[in-house]
């Protein structure tokens, strides 16, 4: 056999090796799919901007040897969508990237698609609230809490920080006989009181000063309007607050521990008709005094006093074409109520009850009874409440 001859046939054996291997190791290792589920991480957002919301999360079908996808973990899976190219707010559909180890591929993402809201970063300066908890010890009088810083600079997307209404921290003052100084995390409100987890307060924690001492006590207690005279006749009081709602109040233990609210000066409301703001003294018992100038404004809003009235009305039937109907009771009470003028004036071929047999069949039907009244008046109540329609063809 020539020598060349010999060395294809070794080339051939060879190969045939390597086949056979990859067809064992197939046969040991197969292909194999697995499901992850895998958060979606944004990538190259320009600076100055911040991803809107919460993180989705994206199924990722993987596809590899046995032994690969197994005990793969989902840490070792990457899925993100590449913001490089966003240059200002909006939203954004942008496709699902994913990257996994070397030797598993990815089959599918679902879904392989997101939208994608980016706003400006905003930030903006506002106080730090302290919220005591709790009820010191017996006879610990508590002074005014001081913050370290007493201001926080909260940031977050422009839309949450606008939202932002006030940052505060809440100190528990349980059983506290003695000065306390304690770092608590800041925490970020809207209006409604919910945490806005988007936007974050720099610093996170700030120091928290309470001094106790004996002799004076310092308390927040509710402030309470109060009038005089009588609204004109046809009138009365439909809203009566005063802002600040509450105030603080010191004094000996034994004068403010008595203190449950604190009254105003009282308000003349013999005259006022609509919405009208008094700016009054608050009415402070002896050796009590409040932090500040002892004046709050007060909201009186007087508006026609609300009336009555009953009435026995026909209920018509509103059936479709080609069908008779008849209702059972025949009449019902209806409670209107409104302004005194518009009550007294209304006549009963104003209002109409009527029930609503359209769209049903021959047979007995239990239905609402309805009611239209003209604007201004509201319905208090209708008795029965449903009536009973017989539906059959002419």
């Amino acid at each position: 056999m020539r020598v060349g001859e010999r060395n294809l046939y070794r080339i051939l054996s060879v190969a045939v090796a390597v086949a056979l291997w990859y067809m064992v190791a197939a046969d040991r290792n197969p292909q194999t799919d697995r499901a992850v589920t895998v958060e979606l991480r944004p990538r190259g957002l320009a600076a100055g901007l911040v991803v809107v919301g919460t993180a989705p999360r994206v199924e990722v079908k993987l596809r590899g040897p046995r032994s690969a996808v197994a005990d793969l973990s989902p840490d070792a899976v990457e899925a993100y969508v590449d913001l490089a190219q966003v240059t200002e707010p909006g939203e954004y559909r942008l496709p699902v990237r994913v990257r996994a180890p070397q030797g598993v591929r990815v089959a599918a993402v679902q879904p392989d698609e997101v939208v994608v809201g980016v706003d400006v970063v905003a930030r903006r300066q506002v106080p730090v609230e302290v919220v005591l908890q709790g009820t010191p010890a017996p006879g610990a009088v508590l002074g005014q809490p001081t913050v370290q810083p007493a201001r926080v600079t909260v940031q977050g997307p422009r839309s949450s920080v606008q939202q932002v209404q006030r940052a505060w921290v809440a100190l528990d003052v349980t059983g506290l006989r003695s000065s306390l100084t304690q770092s608590l995390r800041v925490r970020v409100e809207d209006t409604n009181g919910a945490e806005l987890p988007a936007v974050t307060a720099q610093p996170q924690n700030v120091q928290v000063t309470v001094p106790v001492g004996e002799g004076a006590l310092s308390r927040t207690v509710p402030v309470v309007p109060t009038v005089t005279g009588r609204p004109k006749p046809g009138l009365s009081v439909a809203l009566l607050e005063a802002s600040p709602s509450v105030v603080t109040v010191r004094g000996p233990q034994d004068a403010v521990l008595n203190l449950s609210v604190l009254l105003t000066e009282p308000v003349d409301i013999s005259t006022l008709e609509g919405e009208f703001r008094r700016t009054v003294r608050l009415r402070l018992p002896p050796r009590v005094r409040t932090d500040g100038n002892p004046v709050v404004s007060v909201r009186v809003v007087v508006l026609p006093t609300p009336v009555s009235r009953e009435l026995e009305l026909r209920v018509s039937v509103r059936a479709d074409p080609g069908l008779e109907a008849a209702v059972e009771p025949a009449v019902v009470r209806v409670a209107v109520v409104g302004p005194k003028e518009a009550v007294e004036r209304l006549q009963p071929d104003q209002v109409e009850v009527f029930v609503t047999a359209s769209g049903q069949g021959a047979g007995s039907w239990r239905v609402p009874v309805r009611v239209s009244v003209p604007e201004g008046v509201l319905v208090a109540w209708v008795d029965p409440p449903e009536a009973v329609v017989r539906v059959s063809r002419r």
